[in-house]
């Protein structure tokens, strides 16, 4: 009896999930191309942190420079780069009078890095809007232009995109749709566009366009400046200060290629996971617990099934069942995502994947290994007071694109 109840439960949560994803699918929508922009044009400022991107920046800035929105500021802040980031954003400085080089001040305690170059690009940036690109990203010619014409229309306070993914090895197909996962099949996209409660809201660092007047008022960056995922952070503060936060399709609007290798997606995702949702460490390991009976337990029993050639109903027909809607749901998101189909059918590994990188920031945080990344190692004090310390980075691998 037990396990025909555990089967029913399982079972009516896939198909609760599903009818989510179907609904998101749904909703989820690209900005306008096509509309007035306010005449005269709002000015933009374009704001850069970076720190050892020597094989980022240029194509970066190069995609920013080939927008075709008519005002715009590219202020770029080098935070301390050991390679030549600094030296190839001033060659474009050179070259094109909108883009100014910021030298970062040394991180005093209590910041992390991210925040505090943000921090300093906003207290020079002269813009009505703020947009914060991550070097990583490549804006298409009209992102700047459909991104503002789509704030103004649905009087966002903080647009950003779920980017274009790109990717080359194995374990960037299997891994990094995680990205998506959590918007599409955990949370009522509507909530977080339309309903006010900041534990439904997403937002992605490499594209963030802010009104500059909701930026201030929440304090910007110095608000979440202990934040490792100060842009998730944000995206709560702009909620629970009544502003409004657009999650929208950036699919043709901006590219992402996060990682490039196993080891790059472990460490980048391990550095945000556990502060990715404002929950504590017993809800965590609850939400991982039920992740694994809901998404990988179906798999195994599937398995298990096959290889004793048991294919009654309960051992082989209802993880078929509970496996088959999982496909389906991440084939769908894939297609709409522009992402490889293939990797829908290994969607356990990656939530045993995502189980893992979850545990390895959880001890981050918990046994005082701290949060390295980019160079610097990330801990808190007995205060919780966020120190850090400085590391030798490893050269970065040169991204195949």
């Amino acid at each position: 009896m037990f396990i025909l109840i555990y089967h029913g439960v399982i079972t009516l949560v896939l198909v609760v999930i599903l009818v989510n994803v179907w609904k998101n699918l749904r909703y989820f929508r690209e900005p306008p191309l096509e509309g007035n922009l306010p005449d005269p044009p709002p000015l933009v400022s374009v704001l850069l942190p970076v720190r050892n991107e020597e094989h980022n920046i240029a194509e970066c800035l190069s995609a920013l420079l080939q927008q075709d929105y008519p005002r715009l500021e590219i202020l770029v802040l080098d935070d301390d780069s050991s390679d030549r980031t600094a030296e190839i954003a001033a060659e474009f400085a050179d070259r094109d009078a909108r883009i100014r080089l910021l030298k970062g001040a040394p991180l005093p305690p209590g910041w992390h890095g991210k925040a505090f170059a943000c921090h300093q690009l906003a207290r020079e940036a002269r813009g009505e809007w703020l947009l914060f690109v991550d070097a990583d990203a490549r804006p298409a010619p009209n992102a700047v232009s459909s991104s503002l014409r789509a704030a103004l229309r649905e009087e966002g306070d903080l647009l950003t995109y779920l980017p274009y993914l790109p990717t080359g090895t194995f374990w960037e197909k299997v891994l990094m749709p995680l990205v998506a996962f959590f918007p599409f099949f955990l949370l009522p996209m509507k909530q977080i566009t339309e309903g006010r409660n900041p534990l439904f809201c997403m937002a992605f660092g490499p594209f963030m366009l802010f009104r500059a007047s909701t930026y201030r008022a929440i304090g910007g960056h110095e608000a979440v400046r202990q934040q490792i995922t100060e842009d998730m952070a944000l995206g709560r503060l702009v909620k629970q200060h009544g502003g409004r936060v657009l999650l929208l399709d950036g699919t043709r609007m901006v590219a992402v290629r996060f990682y490039h290798n196993l080891g790059e997606i472990w460490r980048g995702l391990a550095k945000s996971a556990y502060g990715a949702l404002d929950v504590p460490l017993m809800g965590w390991l609850g939400i991982l617990g039920a992740g694994f009976l809901i998404f990988v337990e179906p798999n195994v029993r599937l398995l298990l099934a096959l290889r004793n050639g048991d294919l009654g109903l309960l051992p082989f027909g209802l993880p078929l069942l509970q496996s088959g809607m999982m496909w389906l749901a991440r084939w769908k998101v894939a297609q709409r995502l522009r992402m490889e189909r293939w990797p829908s059918f290994l969607h356990a590994v990656m939530i045993c994947g995502a189980i893992g990188i979850v545990l390895s920031s959880i001890a981050q945080n918990y046994l005082g290994l701290g949060t390295p990344w980019k160079g610097r190692v990330y801990t808190f004090t007995e205060e919780e007071v966020l120190v850090h310390h400085e590391i030798e980075e490893p050269p970065a691998e040169t991204p195949v694109r």
